[in-house]
C-alpha cells in the first residue's frame, strides 16, 4: 500500500488540519461557554444559539454540495475559511457589547460562512483521501488532527480564563494562518454531468448509496445532539468548567483509538455491529443510577469512538458508487438529514431532560434502533468491506 503522503494534496490539508483542529475547539467551547453563561437561565436562547450550526446546514447543505461539485472546491473553501476567520474575531468584540442581539447578528452571520466552509470542507476531507491508502490516510489525519484537537481541549480552560472572549480572536488568527498552507491546492470539482438533482438520483437508484447515508445520518443525528447540549448535561451531571474543557481532550483522544482500530477492520458487518453496539451504549450508560460527570465522560467516549470506527466504511460506500465528481450531492444529503434531526432534538432533549430524564434515553435509544431497523433492510452494505 503506498503512502498516502506522496500525494500533494493530502499533504496540504493533513498541515492545515493541525491548524483547523485546535482552532475549532477553542471556537467552539469558548462560544458555547459564553453563551451559557449569558442564558443559562433563558434555556431557549441558549438553545437558539447551540442549534445554529445544524439549522443552517439544512438550507444550505443540498445547495453547497451541488456547488462543491459543479465548481472549484478549493476557492471555495478558501474564501469561505477566511471569511469566517475573520468573523471570529468581530464575534469576539460583540461578546463584549453583552448585547444578545447584537452577539446574535454577528454569530449567525459567522456560522452561515463557517458551514459553508465546513460543508465544502467535509467533500474536501472525503477528496483528498487516496483510494489506494485510504486507510493509512484516514488514520494519519486524524491522528495529526486529532492531536491538536486534544491540545486545544486541554489548554481551553487555561486560555479562557486568561483571555475570555478574547479567545475568539486567537481562533481568528490561527485559522487565518492554516489558509497560508492551501496555496495551489487542487481537490477537483468542477463537474460538467453534476446537476442539481444528483444527489437524490443516488438516493433513489443505488441501494449502498442510500442505505450507507440513511444508517449512518440516523444514528448520528440522534448522538451528535449531546454534544450541543453538553454545557446543559454536565451541570446536570454536577460537572464543572474544567470537566467542559477536558471532555473534548477525552473525546478526541478516543477517537484517535477508535481510527487505529478502524485500519484492522475490513469486514462490513463486523464494522456495522460495533458502530451500533456503541452508539446503543451512548445511551445505556446513562441509565446507571449515579449521578457523575465521569459518567458523562463515558457516555461521549462511545459516540466518539462510534464515530471513529465507522469513517472507511461510511467512505468506502459512498465512494465506490460516486467516486470523486457527484462526492458533494450525496454527502449533501446526509448533512441535511443529520442536521435536520439535530436541529429537532436539541430543543426536545432540553424539554425532556426538565421533565423525565429517562424520556431522554428512552428516545435516543429509539433513534439508534431505527438505524439497526435500515441496516438491516440494505442487504448491499454487508458488501462494503472497506
Amino acid at each position: 500500500m503506498p503512502s498516502p503522503f506522496q500525494y500533494k494534496a493530502f499533504r496540504q490539508y493533513t498541515t492545515f488540519s493541525v491548524f483547523a483542529g485546535f482552532s475549532y475547539i477553542q471556537s467552539e467551547l469558548t462560544t458555547y461557554w459564553l453563551f451559557f453563561l449569558l442564558f443559562k437561565t433563558e434555556p431557549l436562547l441558549f438553545g437558539s444559539a447551540v442549534i445554529a450550526r445544524p439549522l443552517f446546514r439544512i438550507f444550505i447543505s443540498y445547495f453547497i454540495g451541488f456547488l462543491s461539485d459543479k465548481y472549484n472546491r478549493a476557492k471555495l473553501f478558501f474564501i469561505s475559511r477566511g471569511i469566517s476567520a475573520s468573523l471570529a474575531i468581530v464575534l469576539a468584540l460583540a461578546f463584549l457589547t453583552k448585547s444578545p442581539l447584537i452577539i446574535f447578528l454577528v454569530y449567525y452571520i459567522r456560522i452561515l460562512v463557517a458551514e459553508i466552509s465546513n460543508n465544502v470542507g467535509y467533500v474536501t476531507y472525503y477528496a483528498t483521501m487516496p483510494d489506494d491508502a485510504r486507510a493509512k490516510a484516514i488514520l494519519y489525519v486524524n491522528v495529526i488532527s486529532m492531536s491538536s484537537r486534544i491540545i486545544s481541549g486541554a489548554v481551553w480552560y487555561i486560555l479562557f480564563n486568561f483571555l475570555n472572549a478574547y479567545d475568539l480572536i486567537l481562533v481568528g488568527l490561527v485559522s487565518g494562518l492554516g489558509l497560508i498552507v492551501l496555496k495551489g491546492f487542487n481537490i477537483g470539482g468542477g463537474s460538467k454531468r453534476v446537476k442539481l438533482s444528483t444527489g437524490i438520483d443516488y438516493m433513489k437508484r443505488d441501494e449502498k448509496v442510500r442505505g450507507v447515508i440513511l444508517t449512518y445520518a440516523i444514528s448520528e443525528g440522534f448522538l451528535y445532539p449531546i454534544t450541543y447540549i453538553l454545557p446543559l448535561l454536565i451541570t446536570l451531571f454536577r460537572g464543572t468548567t474544567q470537566i467542559y474543557g477536558f471532555s473534548q481532550a477525552i473525546y478526541y483522544f478516543i477517537f484517535i483509538l477508535s481510527i487505529f482500530v478502524m485500519t484492522k477492520l475490513h469486514n462490513g458487518r463486523n464494522i456495522m455491529i460495533i458502530y451500533l453496539t456503541s452508539c446503543f451504549m451512548t445511551y445505556l450508560l446513562l441509565l446507571s443510577p449515579s449521578i457523575s460527570p465521569y459518567l458523562l465522560l463515558a457516555s461521549l467516549s462511545f459516540i466518539s469512538f462510534s464515530q471513529g470506527v465507522i469513517e472507511n466504511f461510511v467512505m468506502a460506500g459512498v465512494k465506490s458508487s460516486t467516486g470523486n465528481e457527484f462526492l458533494g450531492s450525496v454527502l449533501s444529503i446526509e448533512i441535511l438529514i443529520t442536521s435536520s434531526l439535530e436541529v429537532s432534538l436539541v430543543y426536545i432533549f432540553e424539554y425532556l431532560l426538565s421533565v423525565n430524564y429517562l424520556y431522554f434515553i428512552i428516545l435516543g435509544i429509539s433513534g439508534v434502533f431505527i438505524s439497526f431497523v435500515l441496516w438491516l433492510l440494505h442487504p448491499k452494505l454487508r458488501e462494503i468491506n472497506p
